[in-house]
């Protein structure tokens, strides 16, 4: 690494040593003499229109640009009202200094500057949006949209294409303000062409209701919209790839598109065998049903790995889908998806468990082999109506249907340890097979009305929720249990079928009426109506050995469920938006009721049920406020307190014994969570010297948590239930600093993005262990550094370094502390002589530290490449690549909580190689159905 860092502080340092050459004035108003603070300046290369120079006036109108170099560049100055003022400058010495004085201003409506564009500042903020303007973040030929995010300050990209901004998840990427296969964030980024990008947007979506209302109602996500080039709105275009390559590798992929300003018609597909996903993998049928998803509470659970998820094993997978949407009228638009995808996936493991029980300590050694087949249909489409001027329907149902089956193969041995014994306890092994399929649709219809008085408002909304699963198993787990002489003191050899089905009705009606106090302050009211219908039917059968067939009823694990929940909930909140801030408050109270059904199979092989029913009533506060001090600047800060009810799986008091180790069942008796968060957000960019900063600052405390409590169930053999438990809370910072810095190199431009990302966050858990509460420490520190340079038609660098500190602090046997780091650096840097030809080193090295014996391992990724454009447009590229060429490829993860420290070594892809071939197409100005004589509307604005 010290090659990177010296390569660093060369190119920086030839960044600040170019001559301090300047130019300088005053802008007024031609008429009043008065300053006019914030006039934009730009100093632009006629060649290309690409700004080597910028600044804003201060509150004096005073400006200054520094650091100039030699050349033949445009001065131009922009105010929102007055005609454009431009200068040609020839700078021929290396000291170049000139002042302007006063630049009088000229009241004029056209803003045009003939072939000269002045451009806009490469970072905006306004109010909750952060707009990156793409051409200041420049990325290789034929890069996509990936590529793009990958260069903004605070936005990142894992191996797998996951995408976080200023530290929260990514999980809806919008393109000109409207969805792209069902919000699916890879399809987005991973198929459309970067330099069809005008900007990136960043901001806080709401939900449909609130947006119309403009009511706040909690249901906020980060997300991405792409916006387009005007000229990008109509035309074809696409991409089709092709690669071949050794150990039988494979790859192939292609995309067509064709847009006419509001129609826009996608169809994508794509296959292979190199562990490549491009798009999102939704898990449905896992969490339909089955104890396995008893889940919540992670105890203090921490987890550090080298890898991303979708590296391991082996996957084959191929998907396809189509996206159309077009405003059919002025009332009608429309906009709907298909998408099909399956994934196959082998995978190799091994681990290595430090079990922390009470007063005992084992060491658990696992080998496992599984197998992971799954088959994926989306189907979903968004109609908005407008009745009239004053009323509107918006319907988006989408329909998701999905199979599945998977196997595993595993042995363990268990070792107990004490300071005076040392011996194997358990040995076994275990084989799994599962099936399953399911079926889950949904539908939010809602109905908007304006009156003529402003601010006067109506909604009403329905959402319906419908999940089917059914799914069937088989299990056979041999184990032996020894005692510290060596001798069997049990076998326990469980061989088991299983089905199950589960289905689940979900409907909540609401409404909301606003109502205008004043200019400056809405008020709300809202009501909505929930109830909620699911059962679980499991049933078990052991092995007979006399009959040779599973006709044994396991009455413990066999089980039948019924829960119905109703809430009613009132609520009101007022909100007032002066000039340069708004604020928000209110609140809603809850009357919920909870009803549960068991029927279950006892010893004489009679049935019994029983019903409980539980009653809630909850206030839900809530508060935002919301600041822009300047322009450019942000703060934001909200509070919020929501509930979670527990699912089936969670209250269904049965036991699942798939895992003969670690038993697991449901509590019936379970009640809400209650959850109070607060976040605080600060968004600043500096005009002057590039500036970006964006702070981010979050508490959470939940009450009546829902947490997996644990006892012990015999000897070697645990009992996990869940259970509500106070005490959970956690805090959370994460910052970002972006400093993209300009010069001119031969009259092109040559961006340095130079960004720091730092997170920290403290968590205290709660657990219950053998009747005895306990709370559980951790605490992640993180330092990310990114560093990317660009010379066009040259070089492409990316470098990144993270850091990763983490601390876990367990009290399940007196205190104990878990420190461990994991650091990763990588390196991206592309070189092109003779303008076609690319030269690629990609290298990534992954440290280990704190990990278990043999796990502490430091890891180097080299992949490499060497590709050259083809055809006249460059728009062609054959390319040869060589993945893993050190053949050290591994995935290493540790999982930390309040029962265990596991470190996993996982099989993924090692060296393979490839021939590759990819086609860009593009013609722009016109679609393919346009001789039919296509509709020239405009798009609403986003």
């Amino acid at each position: 690494m010290r090659i990177v860092t010296l390569l660093i502080l060369f190119i920086l340092t030839a960044q600040f040593a170019t001559a301090q050459n300047k130019i300088s004035g005053k802008i007024v108003d031609a008429q009043n003499r008065l300053p006019l603070p914030d006039a934009t300046v730009t100093i632009i290369n006629p060649v290309d229109s690409a700004a080597v120079g910028f600044a804003v006036a201060d509150k004096s109108g005073l400006f200054e640009i520094k650091n100039l170099i030699k050349g033949n560049f445009v001065l131009g100055i922009t105010f929102t009202g007055y005609a454009p003022y431009t200068k040609h400058l020839n700078i021929t010495q290396s000291q170049f200094v000139m002042d302007l004085d006063t630049v009088f201003m000229q009241l004029d409506t056209s803003l045009m500057m003939g072939a000269v564009i002045v451009q806009a500042p490469p970072i905006q903020i306004k109010k909750d949006t952060i707009e990156f303007k793409a051409s200041a973040f420049k990325t290789k030929p034929n890069a996509t949209v990936e590529d793009l995010l990958k260069k903004l300050p605070g936005v990142e990209v894992d191996k797998d294409g996951n995408i976080t901004a200023q530290g929260e998840e990514i999980t809806k990427v919008y393109v000109d303000g409207k969805e792209f296969f069902l919000n699916d964030p890879k399809l987005a980024t991973k198929n459309l062409s970067s330099d069809m990008v005008e900007a990136v947007q960043v901001f806080d979506d709401m939900s449909e209701q609130a947006k119309f209302t403009r009511i706040d109602d909690g249901s906020r996500k980060r997300t991405i919209n792409i916006k387009l080039k005007k000229d990008k709105k109509k035309g074809v275009f696409g991409r089709t790839s092709a690669s071949a390559g050794t150990e039988g590798r494979y790859e192939g992929s292609g995309s067509f598109n064709t847009f006419n300003n509001t129609r826009q018609i996608s169809v994508l597909g794509g296959a292979n065998n190199i562990n490549k996903l491009g798009f999102t993998n939704n898990d449905l049928v896992s969490s339909m049903g089955g104890m396995g998803s008893v889940r919540r509470g992670n105890n203090g659970r921490g987890s550090g790995g080298n890898a991303p998820a979708a590296a391991n094993g082996n996957t084959k997978s191929w998907s396809a889908g189509i996206n159309f949407r077009d405003e059919w009228s002025r009332k009608v638009n429309f906009n709907g998806s298909y998408f099909v995808a399956r994934t196959d996936n082998s995978n190799y493991s091994q681990s290595l468990r430090q079990n922390m029980f009470g007063d005992s300590s084992s060491y658990v050694n696992s080998i496992s082999t599984s197998n992971n087949n799954n088959l994926n249909h989306r189907l979903g489409f968004r109609l908005e109506y407008m009745i009239d001027s004053m009323n509107s329907v918006l319907v988006t149902p989408s329909l998701n249907y999905q199979t599945g089956t998977s196997g595993n193969d595993g042995t363990s041995t268990t070792r107990a340890t004490s300071p005076t014994v040392n011996y194997k306890a358990i040995d076994g092994s275990s084989h799994t097979s599962n099936k399953r399929d399911g079926t889950n649709f949904t539908d939010d219809l809602l109905f908007r009305h304006r009156f003529r008085k402003p601010g006067r408002t109506f909604t009403l909304g329905w959402t319906t929720a419908v999940n089917n699963s059914n799914g069937n198993g088989y299990n056979f787990s041999p184990y032996h249990f020894f005692d510290s002489s060596g001798a069997v003191t049990r076998f326990d050899n469980r061989q088991q079928i299983n089905d199950q089905t589960t289905r689940s009705f979900n409907n909540t009606i609401s409404t909301s009426v606003t109502e205008m106090i004043d200019s400056s302050m809405v008020w709300e009211l809202n009501y909505a109506y929930t109830i909620n219908k699911s059962n679980s039917d499991r049933n078990v059968f052991n092995y007979d050995t006399l009959n040779a067939s599973f006709d044994l009823a396991d009455t413990a694990q066999t089980n039948y469920f019924e829960n119905l929940f109703t809430a009613n909930r009132l609520g009101s909140n007022f909100r007032v938006k002066k000039q340069k801030y708004d604020y928000q408050f209110g609140g809603a109270v809850n009357f919920a009721t909870m009803q549960n059904l068991t029927s279950r199979i006892n010893s004489i092989g009679k049935d019994s049920s029983f019903t409980m029913r539980q009653s809630y009533t909850n206030f839900f506060p809530n508060a935002s406020f919301n600041f822009n001090p300047a322009p450019r600047k942000n703060l934001r800060f909200n509070y919020r307190g929501s509930t979670r009810a527990p699912s089936v799986s969670q209250l269904q008091n049965v036991r699942d014994e798939s895992n003969r180790l670690n038993i697991r069942t449901g509590n019936p008796n379970l009640k809400q969570e209650f959850t109070h968060n607060f976040n605080l957000t600060y968004s600043t960019f500096n005009l002057t010297n590039f500036l970006y900063l964006n702070m981010n600052a979050g508490a959470s405390i939940v009450n009546n948590q829902i947490v997996n409590t644990t006892s012990k169930e015999s000897e070697g053999v645990l009992l996990t239930r869940p259970e509500n438990l106070n005490g959970s809370q956690s805090f959370n910072f994460s910052g970002t600093i972006g400093i993209p810095l300009k010069k001119v190199t031969t009259g092109r431009r040559s961006p340095v993005n130079l960004n720091l990302t730092s997170s920290a966050r403290y968590g205290r858990d709660v657990s219950k262990i053998m009747d005895t509460v306990r709370f559980n420490y951790t605490s992640t520190l993180g330092q990310r550094l990114s560093f990317n340079y660009f010379i066009q038609d040259k070089l492409d660098l990316q470098a990144n370094a993270n850091f990763n500190y983490n601390k876990a602090n367990y009290t399940t046997s007196g205190s104990q502390d878990y420190k461990y780091f994991d650091q990763h650096y990588s390196v991206d840097v592309t070189y092109t002589i003779f303008k076609r030809i690319m030269f690629n080193n990609d290298f990534d090295y992954y440290i280990n530290t704190g990990r278990a014996q043999g796990f502490n391992q430091a890891i180097p990724m080299w992949n490499a490449y060497v590709s050259c454009l083809l055809f006249k447009k460059q728009n062609g590229e054959i390319r040869i690549s060589g993945i893993d060429l050190l053949n050290q490829n591994k995935s290493i993860n540790r999982t930390v909580n309040v029962l265990y420290v596991e470190d996993t070594y996982t099989r993924v892809l090692q060296r393979f190689f490839l021939v590759s071939f990819m086609y860009n197409f593009k013609n722009f100005g016109k679609d393919m159905f346009s001789s039919r004589g296509s509709r020239q509307r405009t798009g609403k604005s986003y």
